[in-house]
């Protein structure tokens, strides 16, 4: 109970951050959403390795066994070939595929994604919740390690991010709880008469009720998706063209190849044809294109499938949006120096 009362604390304070609303309560809000789900699914992998443990330990000694048998003592030897080489390869290959390895379970302990799939394949987790939380994930390192804060999808990322993590609460089933004398208020306010009830009931309680407190209105979701990528497209158009406008060469429509270029590949930068001939991923069409499937998210009613479209989208552009967003700011900087 104490363990669950965990990250019950963290979502009734992002209950309350969510309510303030502002730019750092948000940030914050985001942080401890992830790292509720990132705790909800360690003990949820960890319950799963338990259930391999004997079979682990085995699966080790024989592992052990093989080594011996070409380079242990002469005890270590003779303990190994109390097997035939048949007898101990067959057993290896009944056992393997039981168990998860250990470079798997260092993958699994150490990485966010790693987890996600791990318990995605152990039927755990529904598939449509991969994009969704590598992406939400991506967004909580940027604002934790590198200080860069999406504050126009703030907002949305944080309500979609909860209703997932009411989500994953739901679907996890303890495989043992201690049950507590008492609880703090967190909890006791989401089941006044929790003593009464199966603490294995717990989990899925607390989820229905913090996410009738918070809600999600999807097709708020859907307009605020939608919006910003259209407008974050229709800014893309537009630093491109400015820095055609710009250009000293003034070729119309060259600026997207320049942006895809590397910055080794002099000939392409400096020589429009060399540059013409280069083919590059990414075309003016391709941005018209994306800027339909973004006003299309209107229409996506499953929530799993509209957010995973968005971070398919939001992927495909933004190493583009972000050579130009650099090339109009280098294009400002020059002008403001002339001046």
């Amino acid at each position: 109970m104490r363990q669950l009362e965990l990250v019950i604390v963290q979502l009734d304070e992002v209950r309350r951050l969510i309510k303030v609303g502002r730019v750092p309560q948000l940030r914050l809000a985001h942080i401890l959403l992830d790292s509720a789900v990132e705790l909800i699914m360690h003990r949820m992998v960890e319950e799963y390795l338990q259930w391999e443990d004997r079979d682990f330990d085995q699966l080790e000694n024989l592992y052990r066994m093989r080594k011996w048998r070409k380079n242990g003592t002469q005890m270590q030897r003779r303990f190994a070939n109390r097997l035939t080489e048949a007898e101990l390869e067959g057993e290896i290959a009944r056992l393997e595929p039981l168990v998860t390895s250990k470079a798997t379970r260092r993958d699994i302990k150490g990485k966010f994604p790693c987890k996600v799939e791990f318990l995605v394949e152990k039927g755990a987790l529904p598939q449509a919740l991969v994009p969704v939380l590598r992406k939400l994930h991506a967004y909580r390192n940027e604002t934790y390690h590198r200080d860069h804060h999406r504050t126009g999808i703030l907002l949305p990322a944080v309500l979609i991010y909860f209703d997932i993590v009411c989500t994953v609460l739901d679907l996890y089933h303890p495989g043992t709880m201690i049950r507590a004398d008492e609880v703090g208020p967190e909890l006791a306010r989401l089941r006044p008469d929790w003593r009464a009830e199966s603490p294995f009931e717990i989990p899925h309680i607390a989820a229905t009720k913090l996410r009738e407190e918070v809600g999600l209105d999807l097709s708020a979701l859907q307009d605020a998706l939608a919006d910003h990528l259209s407008l974050r497209l229709e800014e893309l158009l537009s630093g491109l063209e400015y820095i055609d406008q710009n250009n000293p060469r003034r070729n119309a429509g060259e600026a997207i190849r320049l942006m895809q270029v590397g910055n080794d590949d002099v000939d392409a930068i400096f020589n429009p044809d060399v540059l013409l001939s280069r083919r590059l991923p990414i075309t003016v069409q391709d941005i018209r294109d994306w800027a339909e499937r973004a006003e299309a998210l209107r229409e996506v009613a499953d929530r799993d499938a509209l957010f995973a479209e968005f971070a398919a989208l939001e992927d495909l552009f933004e190493p583009l949006e972000r050579r130009v967003n650099e090339a109009v700011w280098q294009i400002d900087e020059r002008a403001n120096m002339r001046d």
